[in-house]
């Protein structure tokens, strides 16, 4: 047996992915912070908010198990969550539902979970052009013996 045999392995990979871990534990702060609710007006409030950091984690999830090209879409839709989040922060902490320093809590969690998110975009990015490259350039040799164009010309993208 293998050190890797004796691994724990979850059956759900994007549970592996770091961006998911944190944004797990967004969504863990929210539900904290949320306990602090005194009115019917606070607990809709963080309803809402719980809704939208939920469905950031979501769409990373759901990305991972799709293709390069849908797995950015779905992080880019992550992006639009966070906004949102910054949104129900800016109205928590204008209506008084966020102390001063939750809500530089939350907003610093936000702007880690952007950053993470741009850069596992940029990554997934540079992966599929690194791809389309490779396939055209082997299109191109098995290619080379019928025809005289060289690869350069046949590069439009």
């Amino acid at each position: 047996m293998t050190q890797e045999d004796n691994k724990s392995t979850t059956f759900f990979r994007f549970e592996d992915l770091r961006v998911y871990s944190k944004a797990i534990g967004f969504v863990s702060l929210l539900t904290e912070t949320s306990t602090l609710a005194t009115n019917e007006i606070e607990n809709h409030y963080y309803k809402r908010f719980l809704e939208e950091a939920t469905l950031l984690a979501f769409n990373i999830a759901e990305g991972s198990s799709k293709n390069k090209p849908s797995f950015i879409a779905q992080l880019k839709a992550a992006k639009t969550n966070i906004r949102k989040c910054v949104v129900f922060c800016a109205i928590g902490r204008q209506n008084e539902f966020l102390s001063e320093d939750k809500e530089e809590q939350i907003r610093t969690q936000l702007m880690e979970l952007t950053k993470m998110i741009g850069a596992l975009i940029i990554s997934l990015q540079r992966s599929v052009n690194v791809d389309h490259y490779d396939h055209h350039l082997h299109e191109h040799e098995m290619d080379s013996h019928n025809n005289s164009a060289n690869f350069e010309d046949e590069m439009i993208w």
